[in-house]
């Protein structure tokens, strides 16, 4: 009956699907692999429900490649920013398909990586480059990565910004970077910011910022940087929000450390909040970062690139080694955290890690969003106990004071609150 499922979906799409082309894979052979690709999502533990929504939006995007005369075997990294980015928030196709961006990505790289496995595709180092808008970004997130140092998300969102002015400018016309003029810098910012709160205009024009700054680093067209608009500052800096003790404990009490899957969050949990790790962070700590010996945690994957070691606390210790022996399902992955449902045994990813904390502190009772807010309670926390900036910037992983000086504002603030004059009473 499962099968028969996917396979009643797989052939009304194979009756609209015209011939195969060269090189690309025949309707008949594409029903048989989406089967392969089910019986794959069922045997590391997905249910019936999460393959059927699976199934569908690979017929979605399959048909997508078709009208576009795209082969299956000639697939880029561009096809799939493409579909993701300009056709589904437009997507009036008709179907079943989820529309929701997240979803459709991991379910697409899914399957082109199951393609890869079965050979029915190149892999990714084979691949020549589609477009030179495609060429241009990928010599961007070298240079993103090799320049800069930035983390994989920061870049991810920085090509993804620089993709949508570029096809906001061109459309389909030919990349011609010496017909940018400031005001279409100018034009892009203004026509976005109709759609955008404060919030999210400050990012695209920092993204949009960089682009262009690489473009004048690479002499590919002279520093277009000074006509994004400058947004205007806050009066007073913000200040880092932070979790008050009876806040914090009630977060850590929200785990239930008695099933498996509450071990594994715990630990994560303390290690955001002891450790004052990021969620990527957390998601790349592989077996071997541990030094039980030393009582170190080694992190290989910052976000400036740069190894460093954190002491590991007993109380850390105690949480991640009763995970490995009562909680850790069996895997051959070495990552340190893993999935226990479906994709069971898999590496966890940074948004995951946030969603398990999103989850605890509703459960608490805490109205709070994001996982940097456990980074700032710590690093208050050691303020206040008297740890130095510069042992607290160490440990946080930055670069410079500067990104941790702000944390002592908050002691400041609560000095000249203190600092007040007393209220005077009226004497007879």
């Amino acid at each position: 009956m499962k099968k028969q499922a996917v396979s009643g979906f797989a052939a009304r799409g194979h009756a609209s699907r015209r011939s195969a082309v060269d090189g690309e894979i025949a309707p008949l052979q594409l029903d048989i692999t989406i089967e392969g690709f089910a019986a794959g999502l069922r045997a590391v533990g997905y249910s019936e429900t999460g393959v059927r929504r699976r199934v569908h939006i690979i017929w979605h995007f399959g048909r997508w490649l078709e009208r576009r005369k795209v082969a299956w075997a000639r697939l880029q990294s561009g096809d799939i920013a493409c579909f993701l980015d300009r056709h589904l928030p437009h997507c009036a196709c008709a179907g079943p398909a989820p529309k929701d961006r997240g979803y459709c990505r991991s379910a697409i790289r899914r399957f082109v990586q199951y393609l890869r496995d079965e050979r029915l595709i190149n892999p990714p180092s084979e691949e020549p480059l589609r477009s030179p808008v495609e060429e241009l970004l990928t010599t961007y997130d070298a240079h993103l990565r090799e320049v800069c140092g930035l983390a994989p998300g920061t870049r991810e969102n920085r090509r993804r910004a620089a993709r949508r002015f570029l096809h906001w400018r061109f459309g389909e016309r030919r990349l011609q970077l010496r017909h940018v003029r400031p005001k279409d810098v100018r034009g892009y910012v203004l026509d976005r910011a109709r759609h955008l709160a404060r919030t999210g205009l400050h990012p695209l024009c920092v993204d949009l910022r960089s682009f262009l700054r690489f473009l004048d680093f690479a002499q590919l067209r002279p520093s277009l940087a000074g006509a994004v608009p400058q947004l205007p500052q806050r009066a007073e800096p913000s200040l880092p929000a932070m979790l008050e003790p009876c806040e914090r404990r009630r977060f850590l009490e929200s785990f239930a450390r008695s099933t498996p899957q509450g071990r594994r969050d715990y630990a994560m949990a303390l290690c955001l909040s002891e450790l004052a790790l990021r969620s990527h962070e957390v998601a790349d700590l592989v077996l071997e970062d541990v030094n039980w010996r030393k009582l170190t945690l080694r992190l290989g994957r910052t976000k400036q690139r740069r190894q460093r070691l954190v002491p590991l606390p007993d109380r850390v210790a105690r949480a991640i080694l009763n995970y490995l022996k009562q909680g850790r399902p069996p895997t051959r992955s070495r990552a340190l955290f893993v999935h226990h449902r479906a994709p069971k045994g898999r590496a966890l990813a940074p948004y995951y890690v946030r969603r398990v904390v999103r989850h605890a502190f509703a459960r608490a009772g805490i109205e709070a969003a994001g996982t940097h807010i456990l980074r700032h309670t710590w690093a208050t926390r050691a303020y206040r106990r008297g740890t130095r900036l510069k042992l607290i910037a160490d440990v946080l992983g930055h670069r410079s004071l500067d990104a941790t000086v702000r944390y002592a504002h908050v002691n400041v603030e609560e000095l000249r609150q203190a600092a007040l004059p007393w209220p005077k009473h009226n004497t007879p």
